[in-house]
């Protein structure tokens, strides 16, 4: 009786703990709501151009750095979202008497915004050039000087004050992730990767080493969604021509000889190679077109970054931990080497990593599913991030910008055709498990 006693006081007491974290602010000022999305659009804008000129932001890295961005911007205004509570101790091992309480007075949101966004920022691009942070400087200053005439001085600084304690808090959650500095260790030269038949090698075109071999253990932002989300192992591999590995190889490489100019129009639309947006930046770019066209509000803005941000990270472990599970062959490589055809190519450079799966089609379809929570079922919209050199491509749901994207991979001869069609499962078995996060309160 006395053991039963003591769990009961301990289940009570954590259950109290916890209830004090998760309860929503009883804030009565202005909220979030009366405020466009331009702070948040100015600063994820930033971050795609970031992701462009800082040294060591491959893709993943910038999937990562997206999902914290999400998360302290939506942190930073949550208190001023009606009927919201925060998300952060839904998420994996965030501390929780970390995260800073508003006092009594009023808030002026976007500042808290803008103050949260500009020191995470340059936590998280730590090794920009020094132009990039005079930039990241010019920007949190202009938004400043922006609000003096719109608020009290006082009001001002206790939104910069609340923003930026927010700001630390994500980001010093974020240093035991196992991702930490990752710009800064690409590649592991102590990682050997496994040889054998069938085994990805380092791929012709670049002879790079594997890139990020340890991302798939990284703490993703929903505790197991690696785990749980992980497809069934690639088709066997096999050399024999009649086989169905070998056929698969075949498909690639027979649709490589008949490209159509649309074809390659979408291999290079969607290959976000160095120089243009990232992957991560391009599905941003999408959501932040969607934003500014449907005129949503600072907060519904801010839900849809973290959203989509932790969708993307934690699709980026999901797929690197399926990769250097199987450590599935490149099509150059088996094309080249077991096919005889020593003088193919791909349209676009095969990166360094393993085939299986593809981190497009996980990526992607994990964005499509949370944006289609956004925005609703059939919603025909048209992606303008590659105007000036390919054009708008118009899509009549959010499926069809994941399966096109996908599918973009198998033309640009990078990746087989099973592979993306698992892919494509895989990332909507992560963009289910992040639509389940609660941001309103019930």
């Amino acid at each position: 009786m006395k053991k039963q006693i003591n769990l009961f006081v301990l289940l009570f007491v954590a259950s109290a703990i916890v209830n004090i974290n998760c309860k929503k602010n009883d804030y009565e000022g202005p909220h979030t709501e009366f405020y466009p999305p331009d702070v948040a659009v100015a600063w994820m804008n930033l971050q795609m151009e970031l992701n462009k000129t800082t040294p060591g932001f491959n893709p993943f890295v910038g999937d990562r750095t997206f999902g914290y961005s999400g998360i302290a911007l939506y942190e930073s205004v949550e208190p001023g979202i009606p009927n919201c509570q925060p998300i952060v101790f839904q998420l994996s091992d965030f501390p929780a008497s970390s995260l800073p309480q508003i006092q009594k007075g009023i808030y002026y949101w976007p500042a808290s915004a803008n103050a949260a966004m500009a020191l995470i920022t340059k936590d998280l691009f730590a090794n920009t050039s020094q132009a990039n942070m005079t930039t990241i400087d010019s920007l949190e200053v202009a938004f400043t000087q922006k609000f003096q005439s719109k608020t009290t001085a006082q009001e001002l600084q206790n939104s910069v004050d609340f923003g930026r304690k927010v700001a630390s808090a994500i980001f010093e959650w974020s240093r035991s992730d196992g991702g930490d500095q990752a710009y800064l260790h690409n590649t592991d030269p102590t990682y050997v990767p496994p040889v054998g038949p069938g085994m990805w090698i380092p791929t012709p075109t670049k002879f790079s080493p594997p890139t990020l071999p340890h991302w798939g253990d990284n703490r993703s932002f929903i505790a197991g969604i690696a785990t749980a989300t992980q497809p069934a192992p690639p088709t066997a591999y096999s050399e024999e021509p009649k086989s169905t590995f070998y056929q698969m190889v075949n498909e690639l490489y027979q649709k490589s000889l008949i490209l159509t100019h649309e074809d390659s129009l979408s291999a290079h639309f969607w290959g976000d190679i160095p120089g243009n947006f990232n992957a991560p930046s391009h599905a941003t770019n999408i959501l932040t077109q969607l934003i500014v066209l449907n005129k949503l509000d600072l907060g519904k803005a801010a839900i849809a970054y973290a959203k989509h941000g932790i969708a993307i990270s934690d699709a980026s472990i999901s797929v690197f931990k399926t990769k250097y599970t199987y450590n599935l062959i490149r099509p150059i490589s088996y094309i080249r080497n077991v096919m005889g055809h020593t003088t193919w190519n791909t349209v676009i450079p095969t990166p360094s990593h393993p085939e299986y799966s593809p981190a497009h089609a996980v990526a992607s379809a994990a964005s499509a599913l949370v944006m289609e929570e956004i925005f609703g079922d059939h919603y025909s919209f048209a992606d303008h991030s590659y105007d000036a050199t390919w054009g708008p491509r118009t899509f009549n749901s959010f499926e069809d910008y994941a399966n096109e994207a996908a599918h973009s991979r198998f033309l640009a001869g990078i990746h087989f055709m099973p592979s993306l069609e698992a892919g494509l499962i895989q990332g909507k078995k992560v963009g289910n498990m992040v639509n389940k996060l609660r941001f309103k309160v019930h």
